[in-house]
């Protein structure tokens, strides 16, 4: 068997060796982390974060963490990691805090969390992959003479905006219905 890419693919990105020790080293000790950070816009700042996993999207590599004085969490792209040390202290991991549930929120699609309702027309053409491998465990089809009408709970994310975008003029009436406190297991 053989995994292929559904995308262009990439090589991925030049990670500091001493960067990803470090890093490692602070999620196996729950040590507190002070990185050099260099942001997509190339904005650098210096912070403490504690980490909470690590992830592969693609050929990158994320560090889940939360920034000292926040309680929520961020992504922060390894390789744009110029420098971590490892902090004397150690913190006791959040028991609100699980790496599968983050992922199951959608949070590695660039998005808050937040669930929705999500419901579109899309040309049969384009949206037939869509009856053999749904958005959702609860996706409803709706099949109407050139389109079909899908209704599926998601995750609100900028990936799932990019991923409709992708289909131009193909996907009209897009709606979009909050749901709050839902809990549930996405996909």
């Amino acid at each position: 068997m053989r995994a292929v890419a559904t995308s262009q693919p990439l090589l991925p990105p030049k990670i500091d060796s001493m960067v990803f020790e470090v890093v490692c080293e602070a999620l196996y000790k729950n040590q507190w982390l002070h990185l050099h950070y260099k942001n997509a816009s190339g904005n650098e700042a210096e912070i403490k974060v504690m980490p909470l996993g690590i992830a592969q999207q693609g050929p990158r590599l994320y560090m889940v963490c939360r920034y000292d004085g926040y309680d929520n969490e961020r992504l922060l792209a390894m390789h744009r990691i110029q420098k971590a040390e490892l902090s004397t202290l150690v913190f006791k991991r959040p028991k609100d805090f699980d790496l599968s549930r983050f992922d199951e929120e959608g949070r590695f699609g660039f998005g808050e969390g937040g669930v929705i309702r999500l419901t579109f027309n899309i040309r049969k053409g384009e949206g037939a992959h869509l009856l053999e491998t749904p958005l959702s465990n609860d996706q409803k089809v709706e099949e109407l003479k050139d389109n079909y009408r899908i209704t599926a709970t998601v995750a609100d994310t900028a990936m799932l905006g990019w991923w409709l975008s992708g289909f131009g003029d193909a996907v009209s009436d897009v709606r979009r219905r909050k749901i709050h406190g839902s809990g549930k297991t996405i996909g």
